[in-house]
């Protein structure tokens, strides 16, 4: 698959050769499952679907497919044991949506979008990452109505104070991670904020490596235990896909993932529901892949 869209092409140019410092400390090879390949009964097409997000009962899921220069969120349905045809999803179609994401609980999605944060306002744009303007994007949520989800409303400026902020993920106690360009560092940064009596905090940067390499497309896991995530730049792509483990206050170092992960370049990790497999978009499709052989490694070096 090749990340067409202008905002996912212009973060491949963002960064011009970092220095990829990532820890290769891991399990035993054995333990190690390979990613798997996703269509879902076929409906996922290789060549223009992201990111898939489930529903925590896993009967619906949720990705953006690409047309042109365009990105829609789409929406499909399990029926009697198998996906129906995927539909546009009820909030999107008209503006550049992508990268939906499902809370924990199912209650609400989160999706980027260029689309005006004021009923008079302009798209979003951006020129960060290419000679020109781009898409932009601010985060926006849609809560579930029933059965339904109800009408797009924006994450507001505390979270939204760019107008390149992408990429959600959300913990159980719905702290969000996220992506945005840090100006004074130039580059790609995974932020965080927390989340009290019904607002976002102002979002600190995530501690992941060396903070003159990018990092991209947090995974989240439910209980901020671990965090999956693109690291630096790589020829094509947005980094080596990479796996980091909380230790107190801060994080661990970031552990690449290996070679049989990264060699489809991979971006765009979601936690499942299992908490511990990520789904992951690569160059020639969309994988599933088991993070349980890193998880086990971890707590038995936890034990020593």
């Amino acid at each position: 698959m090749s990340r067409i869209p202008a905002i996912a092409c212009s973060l491949c140019l963002a960064v011009v050769a970092p220095c990829f410092a990532a820890s290769h400390a891991s399990p035993d090879t054995a333990s190690i499952a390979a990613p798997v390949p996703i269509t879902l009964d076929g409906i996922i097409h290789p060549d223009s679907d992201d990111t898939l997000a489930f529903t925590p009962d896993g009967n619906t899921v949720f990705f953006d497919r690409s047309n042109g220069p365009h990105k829609t969120i789409m929406v499909s349905h399990k029926v009697k044991g198998h996906w129906a045809k995927p539909q546009i999803a009820g909030f999107s179609g008209h503006w550049f949506d992508q990268d939906p994401v499902v809370s924990p609980d199912g209650s609400y999605l989160l999706f980027n979008s260029d689309r005006p944060t004021a009923p008079d306002g302009q798209p979003l744009t951006q020129d960060y990452f290419v000679g020109g303007k781009a898409p932009g994007s601010n985060i926006w949520k849609v809560e579930r109505k029933g059965e339904a989800w109800g009408t797009p409303v924006w994450l507001g400026p505390i979270i939204n104070d760019d107008p390149f902020v992408d990429f959600a993920s959300i913990a159980a106690d719905e702290t969000l991670y996220f992506i945005r360009w840090d100006k004074k560092a130039r580059a790609m940064h995974i932020w965080r904020s927390l989340y009290r009596n019904g607002s976002y905090l102002p979002a600190v940067r995530v501690g992941l490596g060396d903070p003159d390499v990018s990092t991209h497309d947090p995974a989240i896991a439910p209980d901020q235990s671990f965090i999956v995530f693109d690291y630096g730049k790589t020829k094509g792509g947005l980094g080596r896909l990479c796996i980091a483990f909380r230790q107190g206050d801060h994080w661990s170092r970031p552990i690449d993932l290996g070679d049989v992960v990264n060699k489809d370049m991979p971006w765009g990790a979601h936690v499942s529901t299992d908490g511990e497999t990520v789904y992951v978009t690569g160059q020639s499709g969309i994988w599933r892949l088991s993070l349980a052989g890193w998880l086990k490694h971890s707590a038995d070096m936890a034990k020593r």
